[in-house]
């Protein structure tokens, strides 16, 4: 199933409309406003109802009520809401231990399709636990959950498949059996693999049952242990046999099994192991475990004496046990242990060990403290972005060492190799192998034996001026040796050629089109490669194109040239591809200078495209350099990505054939590439080596690596070097002009950074507009010329900032759509920073439509590319549920995970759902510490509360203050109040009144409603400060203001019995009506009260129906009020008030004040019994305490018309 909480399937048919704003606040962790908005919605949306007994199970948000928070529980599950089925059901079965109550709850969850449940029900009806046992109903739920992927359930309708008859049935339990040891169901894999072994059912298979058999075994199988020491006997390898069998009989329990094997294997007189001794120890073990042919097999060897000494009496003893008829019965085990023992597949005893325990505050928060009834308990926060933080401008300059190199590269490729690109030749192939070897012999480059020194060789003058005699032959034969060989090559290839050997036509129309070894003819090429051509020989097509371009026929024929070079071109000869791109790109003139083609760069690319797919480096070399010439402005981000991918292929491919040019652009690219350091120290080499021969854009590119420590130490002093020695061009321009500007690595200068700028803004390099703007706008000058230029040449850091400016008018509706067009323009050009802002003002509504799903796109088309604070957007989407219907806390969970080391505030969401929503502590205490490593307030606070409360951990306040204090130290008013309450207290750390006042006083000028209350409760006992009635009602009210019950309370109960102000009993009426609409139980009681006494005759109905109210809201008081009335109502029926056994406060060694301070704590909370009693021990303990000695004596001149209610004793 779906992890997601599929909770609300009457949200349709019910068409709930509750306040967004109140389900947010919950799911966010706002509990207070939460309280306020869903109120209302009791017993109309179960949602809201879940949320409210969330809320007071756990004291966030109200005062901690189980009574209520069970009530609220029934109600969602009556409903259909999922959760509050699964903890109802939990609830009865390990809290009330009412299994038959909790079967009833297990079973509408499984109803609703949850597997856990699904496996409850079964088990029960399986083994009789709070219903009869019923195999029919057990096997419908079981078939349930094997549906929904449940290993347990899948092995159980596996075994009952494979139980019948039916060879159809067998085959689908296998089916079955398959899909649980698929899942490592260890039962399943035991048994499968044994049917593997033996051949039943299934084709026999010995390698996949000994691999089956072997996983289970390495799970501390029994059945496969056996299984296998049974297998290796059959095999005849009985040490494995030994070894296998003994594992199992140590964890055999009451199975005779393997002890029977081992003594089988230890007395058989043919075994390799035959040893009588070790035979009778198993055989003894396997009798004693009841198993028959042991027990006979024992009183054998007694009366034979084999392995043991011989013992007619005992042989006898034992042959009489073994012929005992006796009914083999299981030992009793109770129906509880049976269903924990089926659910965890005999990994645990009972359920609190188990996958069925209640978890969350119930058996994991360690502070006796959070569980007290009618309290507050601090709740974790989360954190949401706010407009001012997304949107805000950031007017900083671009540093170059963050600027992407290709940018760089981009803006000074035109001006690279750019002579080179200018010209270019058609290729040439290699003329005959035989001919090429005669060429290089005649060569003058090529080695010969070096020549004597002119001394050696003597005078290189005439020893005298006679002329010699002339030799005819001599010179008629000289070189005949060379001759004589091109003449055998002719000779060869003319013989080829006439036989039609393409190959060689092709070769000797070469030698007559360079005149090689033959009179140069253009015209016999012609004919040769015309032959060849008919052939289909792509080369000589080439060839002839190349004559005719070249203008060498009589007369000049370009047109003829251009048909035989496309002709080649398009039959897929790459040099004629590379020639006709060339043509096309550039145009074609005669020797006269008159145009024959006219540039066609659309063509021209089609042949590069096709030069370059053949892999041809040249093609390859020039189709990277038009293209990183090309304006990209208007591309997306995934085509840029593209584009780049391609060109550095590209210029891969020609410098691994051999394009020299190609070197120093594929090093600005390697430079690029931080997965590939071999690379990247390749293009460090190149830079280094090019740079030092003086190429200055090798230079630029070693200061950008020494800069940022790519393929070598980061050297800013070296980068500023290299900077330097770089002659200036628009790129050296932008980074000099940054770090004058700045004075990084350089002097300050900030008109002479302004002029490099410019001069760089003037070639065209958006990033030098951008920071132009900047220093502008630093400078009280109109910047916005520069920005919006920048922004137009497609510079989206340019453009963001400019709409965040925008939007920062929000007075200027104008400004705020012109940020929403431009947010949209670089959103869909892929720009991740842009998609997030987008989406935000659809999440939000700001400034035009609320949108969720828009928002969702644009947060995941972000998200996609690592952007964390859309991740986290996304994920709370999910988590708010406005994807969809309901909350996807899996799909929230995913995307905060994705974003949590990036972004602390997903770290924080994270751990909070694993806090309150999964209560898993372990995992929120991993996330909230990854936060609070990020120095994150809130994830600092969360983490400080899951010390405090002791969540899922032991109590530990030292941590808890080191956390707290951080988040303080931030100004994190909630921090403030509970550090303030640990000094209080003296918790983790000295008991210290004073700085906890301070503390309090510094938290409620932030509006905490805590803080307000403690201090109007400080001030009302004069605990740390003077006693101030005054300031204790203004406290009070003020958190009264802000929904703090117990602020409300102590507000009634003061105008009440006249404590600190004038009686009015109709502010304490009206205090206690406002808290009696939220379920109050005090409060209500105190309300009925006062309906009562107002009453001539002491009746009310009113009265009565809040008496039942708060009785049934867990108040002992309305309950004996109840009784009372009830007994009054009988005739002849006394009321015999029961004992009510009241904890007995812990107040010792306490001062005054304090006992003081926790009386009027108590009362607060609608503990008023306890209250008194704490007041009574402090005035025969104190009897001279002022304070409480009036307070004391105002309360119990309070009359009480009605004595059950309250009848207060004289202090002794």
């Amino acid at each position: 199933m779906k992890s997601f909480v599929p909770w609300f399937y009457l949200v349709a048919a019910t068409g709930s409309a509750y306040a967004v704003s109140g389900v947010d606040a919950y799911r966010q962790g706002n509990y207070p406003l939460a309280a306020q908005t869903l109120m209302s919605q009791s017993g109309k949306d179960p949602v809201a109802d879940y949320y409210l007994g969330r809320m007071r199970l756990y004291g966030y948000g109200q005062l901690k009520n189980n009574t209520l928070a069970l009530r609220y529980f029934r109600q969602a599950g009556d409903k259909g809401v999922l959760p509050a089925q699964q903890f109802l059901a939990k609830y009865y079965l390990l809290e009330e231990k009412n299994p038959e109550q909790a079967l009833v709850w297990f079973k509408k969850a499984a109803a609703l399709g949850d597997t856990q449940a699904q496996m409850y029900c079964a088990a029960a009806y399986l083994y009789g636990f709070g219903a009869k046992k019923n195999e029919d109903t057990a096997r419908q739920y079981f078939i349930e959950a094997a549906k929904n992927g449940n290993a347990i359930a899948q092995y159980t309708l596996a075994e009952h498949f494979i139980n019948t008859r039916n060879l159809n049935s067998k085959k689908l339990g296998v089916i079955w059996l398959s899909k649980a040891a698929a899942q490592g169901d260890v039962n399943a894999e035991a048994k499968l693999g044994q049917m593997y072994v033996s051949g039943d059912v299934v084709t026999r298979d010995n390698e996949k049952g000994l691999e089956l058999l072997v996983k289970a075994a390495s799970k501390n199988s029994y059945a496969a242990m056996v299984a296998l020491g049974e297998l290796a006997v059959k095999q005849n390898q009985l040490d494995t046999a030994k070894d296998w069998l003994t594992k199992a009989a140590d964890i055999a329990g009451t199975d005779p099994q393997a002890e029977l094997a081992l003594a089988r294997l230890y007395t058989d007189p043919k075994s390799t192991l035959f040893n009588p001794k070790t035979g009778f120890m198993w055989t003894l073990q396997a009798a004693q475990k009841g198993a028959k042919p042991a027990q006979q097999a024992l009183s054998v060897m007694y009366k034979d004496g084999k392995g043991v000494t011989a013992n007619p009496q005992l042989a006898e003893q034992w042959l009489q046990k073994a012929n005992e008829k006796t009914v083999d019965k299981e030992p009793e085990v109770a129906a509880e242990v049976e269903v924990v023992r089926w659910l965890s597949n005999g990994k645990a005893n009972n359920f609190a060990a188990d996958n069925y325990s209640l978890g969350g505050i119930y058996s994991a928060w360690q502070n006796s403290g959070s569980l007290k009834e009618n309290n507050y308990n601090t709740a974790p926060r989360m954190e949401t972005i706010t407009r001012s933080e997304l949107y805000k401008p950031n007017f900083t300059m671009a540093q170059p060492r963050d600027i992407p190199i290709n940018d760089y590269f981009d803006l000074i490729a035109p001006t690279l190799n750019a002579e080179h690109t200018a010209n270019w030749t058609f290729p040439r192939y290699p003329l005959n192998k035989d001919i090429e070897a005669l060429q290089q012999n005649e060569s003058l480059a090529v080695e010969h034996k070096p020549r004597e020194s002119v001394v050696n060789e003597g005078s290189p003058y005439p020893e005298n001026a006679d002329p010699k005699k002339f030799n005819y032959i001599q010179e008629k034969t000289a070189g005949w040796e060379n001759k004589s060989n091109y003449q055998a090559v002719l000779s060869q290839l003319y013989g080829q050629a006439i036989l039609g050997d393409p190959a060689a036509q092709f070769e000797i129309g070469q030698l007559y089109q360079y005149g090689i070894a033959v009179v140069k003819s253009p015209q016999q090429a012609i004919a040769y490669y015309q032959l060849a051509a008919a052939q289909q020989d792509l080369r000589a097509e080439y060839n002839l194109g190349m004559i005719y371009l070249e203008g060498q026929t009589d007369p000049v024929d370009y047109k003829q040239g251009l048909n035989w070079m496309t002709d080649a071109a398009f039959k897929g000869n790459i040099y004629a591809q590379y020639v006709l791109a060339n043509i096309y790109d550039k145009g074609f003139k005669d020797a006269s200078g008159n145009v024959v083609v006219e540039p066609d760069m659309q063509q021209a690319l089609a042949m590069y495209y096709l030069a370059s797919s053949n892999g041809y480096g040249p093609a390859e070399y020039r189709l990277a350099d038009y293209l990183v010439k090309q304006k990209q402005s208007g591309l997306s981000i995934a085509a840029k990505q593209n584009r780049e991918k391609l060109i550095r292929r590209l210029y891969q491919g020609a410098a691994n054939q051999g394009v020299a040019e190609a070197e120093l652009p594929l090093a600005y690219y390697n430079a690029m590439d931080s997965s590939n350091p071999d690379k990247q120290s390749k293009a460090f080499a190149v830079a280094r080596e090019e740079a030092k021969k003086g190429n200055s854009e090798a230079a630029l590119l070693l200061g950008i690596m020494f800069e940022r420590g790519i393929a070598v130490t980061t050297n800013q002093i070296e980068a500023m070097y290299w900077y330097q020695q770089a002659s200036l061009n628009p790129v050296n321009a932008f980074i000099l002009g940054t770090y004058y500007s700045e004075g990084v690595g350089i002097a300050k200068d900030v008109e002479k950074g302004k002029a490099l700028l410019q001069q760089s803004a003037d070639a065209g390099f958006s990033y030098a507009n951008l920071n132009l703007a900047v220093l502008k706008e630093q400078a009280g000058e109109d910047f916005l010329p520069d920005l919006d230029k920048a922004r137009t040449a497609g510079n989206s850091t340019a453009g963001l900032l400019l709409a965040d400016y925008y939007l920062a008018q929000a007075s200027d509706p104008e400004k705020m759509q012109q940020a929403r067009e431009i947010y949209d323009y670089f959103a869909e050009k892929g720009d991740k920073d842009a998609q997030v802002k987008l989406g935000f003002l659809y999440d939000t509504g700001l400034g035009g439509e609320l949108n969720y799903d828009i928002a969702a796109k644009w947060y995941d088309a972000s998200a996609q590319q690592g952007q964390p604070v859309a991740q986290f957007l996304l994920g709370q989407l999910y988590q708010l549920g406005r994807i969809g219907k309901e909350p996807d806390y899996a799909e929230a969970k995913k995307w905060y995970a994705a974003a949590e080391k990036a972004n602390s505030k997903a770290a924080v969401a994270l751990g909070f759902i694993y806090d309150t929503v999964d209560d898993d502590y372990a995992k929120a205490v991993d996330s909230y510490q990854l936060a609070a490593q990020q120095n994150d307030a809130t994830g600092q606070f969360d983490l400080g509360l899951m010390y405090a409360e002791g969540k899922g951990m032991p109590v530990n306040y030292p941590k808890a203050i080191e956390y707290f204090t951080k988040a303080a130290d931030q100004g994190y008013s909630e921090a403030e109040t509970q550090l303030a309450e640990l000094y209080f207290n003296g918790q983790g750390v000295g008991r210290d009144q004073q700085k906890a006042l301070q503390l309090y006083r510094k938290s409620a000028n932030t509006g905490d409603a805590h803080a307000l209350y403690q201090l109007g409760l400080l001030s009302e006992t004069g605990v740390a400060t003077k006693l101030d009635y005054s300031a204790a009602v203004n406290f009070y009210t003020q958190a009264a203001a802000k929904g703090n019950e117990k602020g409300k309370l102590a507000l009634a109960r003061m105008y009440q019995y006249g404590l600190g102000v004038g009686k009015d009993a109709e502010q304490a009426k009206n205090f206690y009506g406002e808290l009696a609409a939220n379920n109050n139980a005090y409060a209500q009681y105190q309300l009925a009260l006062m309906l009562f006494n107002a009453s001539v005759d002491r009746k009310s109905d009113e009265g009565k129906r809040l008496l039942e109210q708060a009785s049934a809201n867990g108040s002992p008081q309305a309950r004996k009020m109840l009784q009372w009335l009830s007994a009054q109502q009988q005739e002849r029926v006394s009321f015999i008030e029961p004992i009510a056994i009241n904890p007995s406060p812990v107040l010792a060694k306490q001062p005054a004040d304090l006992m003081y301070f926790d009386a009027l704590s108590e009362w607060n909370r609608g503990d008023e019994v306890l209250s008194r009693q704490i007041l009574k021990r402090l005035m025969t303990q104190y009897p001279q305490f002022v304070p409480a000695k009036r307070t004391y004596e105002q309360l119990n001149q309070q009359p009480t018309t009605l004595s059950v209610v309250y009848n207060e004793a004289k202090p002794e």
